[in-house]
């Protein structure tokens, strides 16, 4: 078992096949709106304040239009009326299947729930089955917690965090990008992933295509959604008087200890390594 997303499940469960699922995604990103996309498209906001808000959500641990509202580009009751409409218009994997015919309607339900039973032992968060090293850590639960945030707010990416497993052996992905952060109990922060998962991640913080990354784009890319979610969690460690540094990147970084975490993405594979020093 392994922390997942409805249809890598289905997948595993033989009810679909992957491409019924990238099929199913592309209609998931046509379909479902972001915040800002309806604030646009009903008058709300311009694009240049929406343009204004995703520049500013890296440095700021705020939802979109929690964020707009303090810039002050949003108003609050504006706000109400878009996550209603994104709500009420929202589509589902299991209801994508079934409208496209991979999934029997009849069957939606039965997977539902044995989905549910299957990710139960993940429901309970990532936070609770910290190790005591890392409980211990400061810059850990910040790193944790803000990483599926900053993967959806800025690579437009979902991403669920595994419980953490002792590191024996180097992953085996392509790419391995660390950032140390030095202060209280150092931490080195390790990114590790296909070319799927880091085109996307890099291409965002370029403002690219991804077809336009070459390799040095790429690992520069990585390296800068690391640095933005590092320093965002550093700022919230010195609003609890903890000062931090933070170190070099090393963008082939050999790793030999720590704690790996499995990240369920909807964007290639990937892992997250944390390693005291």
């Amino acid at each position: 078992m392994s922390v997942k997303f409805f249809g890598q499940f289905l997948i595993e469960q033989g009810e679909v096949d992957a491409g019924h699922v990238r099929q199913a995604l592309d209609l998931l990103e046509r379909t479902n709106k972001h915040v800002g996309e309806i604030a646009v498209e009903t008058e709300r906001m311009t694009e240049a304040e929406a343009d204004r808000v995703n520049q500013a959500q890296r440095g700021s641990d705020l939802a979109f239009g929690d964020l707009a509202v303090k810039l002050g580009v949003l108003e609050r009751q504006d706000l109400v009326d878009c996550l209603r409409i994104q709500r009420e218009g929202r589509l589902m994997m299991g209801e994508a299947l079934v409208r496209l015919g991979h999934l029997a309607d009849d069957r939606l339900g039965e997977m539902l729930d044995a989905f549910k039973c299957d990710q139960a032992q993940y429901e309970v968060g990532v936070m609770a089955h910290l190790p005591d090293p890392l409980a211990n850590n400061r810059i850990a639960p910040y790193v944790l917690d803000l990483l599926p945030k900053f993967a959806r707010r800025i690579a437009d990416m979902t991403l669920k965090v595994g419980d953490p497993l002792v590191l024996t052996q180097s992953p085996p992905f392509r790419y391995r990008i660390s950032l140390p952060v030095q202060g209280h109990r150092g931490l080195e922060i390790t990114l590790v992933g296909d070319r799927a998962f880091c085109a996307r991640v890099a291409a965002a913080m370029a403002g690219q295509p991804e077809s336009a990354l070459d390799e040095e784009l790429l690992v520069d890319g990585v390296g800068e959604f690391l640095n933005v979610l590092c320093g965002n969690a550093m700022s919230a460690l010195e609003r609890d008087g903890v000062e931090t540094t933070l170190g070099v990147p090393d963008h082939d970084a050999e790793l030999a200890d720590g704690w790996i975490f499995d990240l369920a993405t909807s964007h290639g594979r990937a892992a997250l390594v944390l390693a005291q020093f």
